[in-house]
């Protein structure tokens, strides 16, 4: 029986992973939650998993019999087998540091946090002696194929990519694209901001820089492969150009399930999947035409942490912005671009400095958004 935390629990990563655990009663037992405005929600997986702490950062707290955490960072720090991170956006970065100095397991579904601060996340891995396990699919491919293998024997790694609700929209008409045609994903149900990031392709850039910080490798090291049918989620090129892949149907709980039992396979944590009934696998280049956000993310990723900081932030503001109907589809790739301009010389960035940098591209990406 292990013991979890979910961090970001009434979230879309957060409600499978709890899905995997109730169906694994056995195995995993919920003993954290939180959540960041849905108490409704919170209030109920309280009432279902009988947690022993929960933390909600509103003034209005949920009606439950539970004991009330002071922080995500409390929670964090509880001794658990798992921390599970599925909080959005930078805000779960002193949660991963939390969980990582404690010595323990931290299960990260969270980019923005990897994006900002991989390299140090790995030094605290290293430090305190604790995990880190990727809870997305693309990345807990990539770890189930590297298993076992020799780091100098790997010479690539390929990250797949739907392309996105939009991708057999012309590209003459992306300019006049809504928030709700771009949450229409063909394939997969996720949140609100990775949907429209899976749309512009920059989640794939982000996931391209998470790559490069969980596994250690440069940015030649990882490509980018376009998929429409999400069944081969990632695939590792070796020294003697043979390849490895993980495949599946398209659901997030293989990954969950994955990290939750590791070093363990689960137990049939998705359904069987039949590749004579799928019968034909596509892939392609991906256009950086059609996406030219992913596009900017590759090149932050090549001028260092800085700017990979600064347009993980602004993505944050802008696709909240589109949602709003505030900018345009196709200004977010214009504006992310002028941010990566002006953070591009950056570097290298210390910890401490993360959220510093993280302030200052939010501001400047609300006055670059301001004058247009």
């Amino acid at each position: 029986m292990k013991s979890i935390v979910v961090l970001g629990s009434t979230g879309s990563v957060g409600r499978q992973t709890l899905e995997v655990i109730a169906q694994n009663p056995d195995r995993f037992k919920a003993i954290g939650l939180s959540a960041y405005s849905n108490s409704e929600l919170l209030a109920r997986q309280i009432e279902a998993f009988k947690p022993d702490y929960y933390y909600f950062p509103q003034e209005k707290q949920p009606d439950v019999a539970c004991a009330r955490a002071s922080s995500l960072e409390e929670l964090a720090s509880l001794p658990a087998d798992i921390i599970v991170l599925a909080v959005s956006g930078i805000a779960g970065l002193s949660s991963a540091v939390a969980a990582l100095k404690r010595g323990g397991t931290l299960a990260i579904a969270n980019k923005e946090t990897i994006v900002c601060a991989g390299r140090h996340l790995k030094a605290l891995e290293r430090k305190y002696g604790g995990k880190i396990l990727p809870l997305d699919t693309e990345h807990s491919a990539i770890f189930g194929c590297l298993r076992g293998e020799e780091k100098s024997h790997v010479s690539r790694l390929i990250l797949t990519a739907s392309g996105g609700a939009l991708r057999n929209l012309p590209l003459s008409e992306m300019s006049n694209v809504t928030a709700e045609e771009a949450l229409r994903h063909p394939v997969w149900k996720m949140g609100k901001k990775v949907t429209i990031d899976s749309a512009t392709l920059f989640n794939k850039g982000l996931e391209v820089i998470e790559a490069m910080r969980l596994f250690e490798v440069g940015a030649d090291a990882v490509d980018v492969l376009m998929h429409r049918e999400s069944i081969v989620h990632s695939l590792v090129e070796f020294s003697d150009n043979g390849m490895k892949a993980i495949l599946s149907v398209p659901d997030m709980k293989l990954a969950i399930d994955t990290a939750l039992s590791y070093p363990h396979h689960g137990d049939r944590s998705v359904a069987r999947l039949d590749l004579a009934k799928i019968g034909e696998l596509s892939f392609s280049a991906p256009d950086y035409g059609r996406y030219p956000c992913l596009k900017i993310a590759v090149d932050a990723a090549r001028r260092g942490e800085g700017a990979c900081i600064a347009i993980s932030a602004a993505d944050e503001v802008l696709v909240e912005e589109f949602i709003k109907g505030n900018i345009r589809f196709n200004e977010i790739a214009d504006i992310l671009a002028a941010v990566l301009d002006r953070f591009a010389s950056v570097g290298d960035v210390e910890l401490d400095e993360i959220l510093g940098i993280d302030e200052q591209a939010r501001k400047y990406t609300y006055a670059v958004i301001g004058a247009r």
